[in-house]
């Protein structure tokens, strides 16, 4: 993607959906996960290529033999980092076993880097989401001073001190989902730059280096709250609008890679180092009620369509998304060297299968994708 010499990682975005999990159970019954709207999804329209159907089959990902097979396609094709969707509700996780009985556990497990993003926000009932009704909540997000302490306790001992833990300038890679409630809950941008540096000195009366906080956000309103907070860096989950008016319910892929470009130029502007994000794709369907009729209507009383009754992505192809990919590295090495250039470049995703956007093999493409990504970052800018 670009020069040797300044050359980004590649950190590819991991949701951990995809393995039976208690509170899964709990909720949905027994034995269920994410792959059952995965299989039943259906097309909405003529050459809607649905339902998904990977390679691998509907496989158990907290299995730390699949999970070794996935290691070694990622880092065979260029991936250096998985960064885990993280889950933790004032100490209840959900979902961890993704990372810390599959990945944790593979016994190549030390070819990949790792790192953690706090999904802080609130987990409901979205499978599927009931149409113009509200979700049924299931675990808030609460942030706290002691919350936050026990937060970076738990990660001290279960995960920065393994070898593979991602750091940026010797900094332990942490980044966070919603990051300005996160502040404000926190008590604002002075408190919580406070908290942080108590949350440094305990890790190095623990033997272990500070935090490198990455903040995902959508656009530049809320960055120079978050560098008045503490935080290093920040990036975006995904990008998925091309541009056009909402009530487009179809967006091209090709308009999505302006659209990306344009996101990164306004981002890279602000106080913070910003790490571009590439999207592989965009159909939040298999999410969707299958009795409501396609196009989606706006949600009752709206003018507007709630998540996921909105817009898809179509036309994306492994061309395209190589395309993209070479962008992301000519940015990069665009910016001027020091402190603000982009130190990775990151994917979305690696398997959120069912909201469009996968590197991993599915039947009609193979790996496609990821010998896209390959290429890319093996050919130097021009």
């Amino acid at each position: 993607m670009s020069k040797a010499s300044v050359r980004p990682e590649i950190a590819a975005i991991y949701c951990p959906l995809w393995h039976n999990y208690d509170h899964a159970s709990s909720w949905k019954g027994e034995g269920w996960c994410e792959w059952e709207l995965l299989k039943s999804a259906i097309p909405r329209f003529p050459g809607h290529a649905l339902p998904l159907e990977p390679e691998w089959g509907c496989f158990d990902e907290s299995d730390p033999k699949w999970t070794a097979r996935e290691i070694a396609l990622a880092r065979d094709h260029g991936i250096d980092v998985f960064l885990f969707d993280w889950y933790w509700y004032s100490g209840v996780r959900i979902m961890e076993e993704a990372l810390e009985c599959g990945f944790l556990k593979a016994p190549n497990r030390r070819r990949l880097k790792f790192a953690l993003m706090w999904a802080n926000h609130n987990w409901a009932d979205y499978f599927p989401a009931p149409f113009g009704k509200p979700w049924n909540s299931w675990l808030p997000s609460r942030h706290s001073p002691d919350d936050l302490e026990r937060v970076m306790d738990y990660a001290a001992r279960r995960y920065f001190r393994r070898r593979n833990y991602w750091r940026v300038d010797g900094r332990l890679f942490f980044s966070v989902f919603e990051p300005v409630r996160f502040v404000d809950e926190l008590g604002g941008s002075r408190e919580t730059r406070r908290l942080l540096a108590r949350v440094d000195r305990r890790l190095r009366a623990a033997g272990l280096p500070p935090v490198h906080w990455n903040a995902m956000v959508w656009d530049a309103t809320p960055v120079e709250k978050l560098d008045a907070a503490g935080f290093h860096s920040t990036t975006t989950y995904n990008i998925t609008r091309a541009g056009k008016p909402a009530s487009d319910l179809v967006q091209s892929y090709a308009d999505l890679l302006d659209a990306h470009r344009r996101h990164w130029r306004t981002l890279s502007r602000t106080p913070l180092t910003h790490c571009p994000v590439v999207t592989m794709g965009w159909d939040v369907t298999p999410r969707c009620e299958k009795t409501v009729p396609w196009p989606f209507p706006p949600a009752p009383g709206k003018d507007t369509h709630d998540y996921p009754y909105g817009h898809m992505i179509t036309g994306n192809t492994p061309e395209l998304f190589e395309r993209l990919c070479r962008l992301a590295g000519e940015h990069v090495a665009a910016q001027p060297v020091g402190r603000r250039r982009p130190f990775a470049i990151f994917v979305n995703a690696w398997n959120e299968w069912t909201e469009g956007s996968y590197l991993l093999s599915e039947k009609r493409t193979g790996t496609a994708y990821l010998e896209a990504l390959r290429r890319a970052k093996r050919t130097p800018c021009p």
